[in-house]
């Protein structure tokens, strides 16, 4: 477990231009193995996961995230 911990603090001390260029080959990666429309529903489920469990953690309603997102989309002028 202690590998893991070193690899990933070595990997957040990157340049931010050098994590996407990481993020882009395990992205090219996966899509290779298991192909796009899997790749594009792993994508979709993440974002849905990292949505939920930000939801969870601030402790706010689905109102609530949907009126704030409405309010900077469509602003009052």
């Amino acid at each position: 477990m202690n590998w893991v911990t070193l690899i990933t603090r070595r990997l957040l001390s990157l340049q931010r231009r050098w994590q996407g260029v990481i993020a882009a080959c395990l992205f090219w990666l996966v899509w290779m193995i298991v192909g796009f429309w899997d790749t594009l529903l792993l994508l979709v489920l993440v974002g849905i996961g990292f949505s939920v469990g930000r939801i969870l953690e601030e402790r706010t309603t689905w109102q609530d995230v949907v009126e704030k997102l409405l309010r900077e989309h469509y602003h009052d002028s």
